[in-house]
């Protein structure tokens, strides 16, 4: 089946992979007004377009790569000659991938180039590339909901369109519904290994998930907690602290890593009786028992919110709102902020809004990865590719 909106040629990029293979199925919907071009990683420089790449920031286009390798392959962060010989490497082949694309934009006729996520290579360089040379550009991200896509034009995560003015949402007078409030278990990756069971759970405690330590969420979106051993740190400094405070009650800290990441942080696991790990526990679970949850920018904090539970955020997100989260810039803030946690009741009418107003006008119905029905997510699709989100006044 195909659309009936107005010829306009869209070029998808990705590398094979479950994107490739979701974009063949969605490019099928939409016709001929769409083309998919499989990523090219190492390609020869195109040296007629050479000075168009030297307008580029190409630090931009290595250092978040570079950082994402040092989390992967910790040498290249005590060899300075081994990290300097690949800094050079990389610089050589996103310049040259840049020419490359360069090329092809120029040579083209698409209008619209669509890729996924835009922060991380090997995306990244056509994405830069594209706006570099007047393309419009949409991308895609998983969703921030249970069973939703994101699909925008602006950015991702943090960078993201949605406001951040709490009043924008209360003044919404869209309709308000119960959501879905069963949440989605992550797979794992398939080098990690299961530890144990699952352990009984304390009584009484706030709930830590772990991210995967290379993800751009951490590398450009976390200022003052670069890793999760800083991230445990800053947890460990906050139950000094209130283990000081005369009417603190004893609570623990319940630590979830991440399933994503194949290797597991052991050396944390017995640093601290008060600090638990609980890795092979059902995330839901984990959230529904707390007292609070605490997330760097995770999408568990809007799993969380879902859930009715107070969030605590530590870096950079679209949903650090006043009054749907408690955002700390630093260790005082989050050490004064869980002293009073327990005082704070979830403010749920904004928390409806906001949620609700994210599933009816923001998010694309359907997960991209496990579609039940392919027309109506593919017209959501193409809706949102010929209309790009722009948040509209509310009064």
């Amino acid at each position: 089946m195909k659309s009936n909106y107005k010829k306009q040629q869209y070029l998808f990029i990705s590398r094979k992979s479950s994107h490739y293979r979701y974009y063949k199925k969605l490019i099928s919907y939409l016709g001929e007004r769409a083309e998919l071009h499989k990523l090219k990683t190492f390609v020869l420089p195109k040296f007629s377009q050479w000075s168009k790449v030297n307008q580029l920031n190409i630090t931009d286009l290595v250092e978040v790569h570079l950082k994402r390798k040092q989390v992967r392959h910790p040498i290249l962060k005590h060899s300075k000659f081994l990290n300097f010989l690949v800094c050079c490497f990389y610089r050589f082949r996103e310049k040259s991938r840049a020419s490359f694309y360069f090329q092809l934009f120029a040579d083209h006729p698409c209008e619209t180039v669509v890729i996924w996520n835009g922060m991380k290579q090997p995306n990244r360089t056509p994405y830069i590339v594209a706006q570099a040379a007047g393309k419009e550009t949409m991308l895609f991200e998983n969703g921030l909901l249970p069973n939703t896509t994101v699909l925008d034009s602006k950015g991702v995560n943090a960078v993201n369109s949605l406001p951040r003015d709490p009043n924008f949402y209360l003044n919404w007078q869209g309709k308000v519904e119960d959501a879905d409030k069963t949440l989605v278990a992550r797979k794992a990756h398939k080098n990690r290994k299961v530890s144990k069971a699952e352990i009984t759970l304390p009584e009484r405690y706030i709930f830590v998930p772990f991210q995967v330590p290379n993800d751009t969420q951490i590398v450009c979106h976390s200022p003052w907690v670069p890793d999760m051993e800083s991230f445990y740190q800053s947890i460990e400094n906050a139950l000094t602290f209130l283990q000081q405070q005369a009417d603190w009650k004893q609570v623990k800290f319940v630590i979830k890593e991440h399933p994503s990441w194949p290797r597991s942080f052991v050396d944390l696991h017995n640093k601290n009786s008060d600090i638990i790990f609980a890795n092979e526990n059902n995330t839901q679970a984990l959230i529904e028992n707390s007292l609070a949850v605490i997330t760097i920018n995770s999408t568990v904090g809007i799993e969380s919110l879902l859930l009715n539970k107070n969030v605590i955020t530590l870096g950079n997100a679209f949903f650090n709102i006043d009054g749907l989260v408690y955002h700390c810039a630093d260790q005082l803030q989050l050490n004064n902020t869980l002293l009073t946690i327990e005082q704070h009741s979830v403010n749920q009418e904004l928390v409806n809004k906001f949620l609700n107003y994210m599933k009816v006008e923001y998010l694309l119905p359907q997960s991209w990865n496990n579609l039940t029905n392919e027309i109506e997510h593919f017209e959501a699709v193409a809706q949102r590719l010929e209309t790009p989100y722009i948040p509209k006044e509310v009064k």
